[in-house]
């Protein structure tokens, strides 16, 4: 049974509801419209729980982001994600609209710190690889879409107070934005700590959260798109190259074009992200003073590419990629408070599949915590 949500905009109270078959309603706060939360949220929806998820940007599926220009779309995040796993097949193929799902040709090649180029993992590129026509943000949509969850935009939400059995939540203006059963943050670690640390909750409890979340790192990267009007007309036999020992400056470069629907014909668009110690110690540099330096690294691999691309874009991810996980056991004791986590970076692999994955499980326990 879906709940009816109040009005856009109308704050929700933590009141559960007791449908005529014993099933109790709760209302669910979900803070980030990432992959995870988008996925918890379905979950949820899908059972008849009240859920609204809070988002700080302006759009939906975090990570797994897309940029536009034009007739051009630029996976310049999560690049694909494949459905090896049996839950997130099911989600994708069978669940979620699939009139926009593409699968990309080509395989994923390697190369060294010298430049060295060979075939990457047979095993790994059989497997297919899927991006949207429009892209990999439209993943994200699509979940939106089929659960119907309310996403409040642009609301950063800054603090939650223990209130009459449940949560209130207060944005960065300290505005309340309503009162839930539980809650489910799906931020990158780092900022739930600050979240936490904002928070007014028991004080072990507080203090145990965060030491849970304390190993928790992710590493910064430089991601540049470079346009070019006429395609290479390479002969190559890979979508993508990856860095496989660490010891080059450039992390991923992949043809965009190889994505159908993503570029017109004719044209060529590079992926390139720059790796996190080459990134790292250039964070606070323009992008423009650092693209030669990008160009120089990019002709190395493909002399094709030229000193400087027709047109270019980039994008400084501050919390580009989790390196670490968390201590699970100590997170999971905030859920006798109904406080949940989720996320891939829970893990310390940045991954869409792993992503909806530890939505769906997050969701589920919460069902469990609330009896339904």
């Amino acid at each position: 049974m879906r709940v009816r949500f109040a009005a856009r905009g109308a704050k929700s109270d933590c009141t559960s509801r007791r449908l005529g078959n014993g099933f109790s309603v709760s209302t669910i706060a979900i803070i980030g419209a990432g992959i995870s939360g988008l996925s918890a949220a379905h979950e949820l929806m899908s059972k008849g729980h009240r859920v609204v998820v809070f988002e700080k940007s302006r759009g939906v599926s975090g990570r797994a982001g897309t940029r536009r220009r034009g007739a051009i779309s630029v996976d310049h995040g999560a690049n694909f994600f494949r459905t090896s796993d049996p839950e997130v097949a099911r989600m994708v193929h069978d669940i979620l609209p699939t009139d926009e799902l593409v699968a990309i040709e080509g395989d994923v090649w390697t190369f060294d710190q010298t430049g060295a180029i060979v075939p990457g993992d047979a095993v790994q590129n059989s497997e297919p690889k899927y991006t949207y026509r429009r892209g990999i943000n439209t993943l994200g949509k699509l979940l939106q879409a089929a659960s119907g969850v309310e996403v409040r935009r642009e609301i950063r939400i800054a603090t939650l107070e223990r209130h009459e059995g449940g949560w209130l939540l207060r944005d960065s203006g300290s505005a309340s934005q309503g009162h839930f059963d539980l809650v489910i943050t799906t931020v990158p670690g780092p900022q739930a700590v600050q979240l936490l640390r904002a928070s007014t909750l028991a004080e072990d409890l507080q203090s145990t959260l965060v030491e849970a979340l304390r190993a928790s790192r992710y590493d910064a990267q430089f991601s540049f798109i470079l346009g070019y009007e006429e395609n290479f007309g390479l002969s190559r036999k890979f979508h993508a190259l990856v860095n496989s020992d660490g010891g080059h400056p450039v992390s991923w470069l992949s043809f965009e074009e190889d994505k159908p629907g993503h570029v017109p014909e004719g044209r060529s668009v590079l992926v390139v992200q720059m790796s996190p110690s080459w990134s790292s110690r250039r964070l606070e540099y323009p992008p423009e003073e650092i693209l030669p330096e990008v160009m120089k690294e990019v002709c190395g691999l493909l002399p094709e590419a030229g000193p400087r691309p027709d047109w270019w874009d980039s994008q400084r991810w501050m919390l580009a990629s989790p390196s670490s996980s968390v201590d699970l056991a100590g997170l999971r004791l905030g859920e006798k408070e109904n406080l949940f986590f989720a996320g891939d970076g829970l893990g310390g692999r940045g991954r869409v599949p792993l992503a909806m994955s530890s939505g769906f499980d997050c969701a589920r326990r919460a069902m469990a915590a609330l009896g339904g």
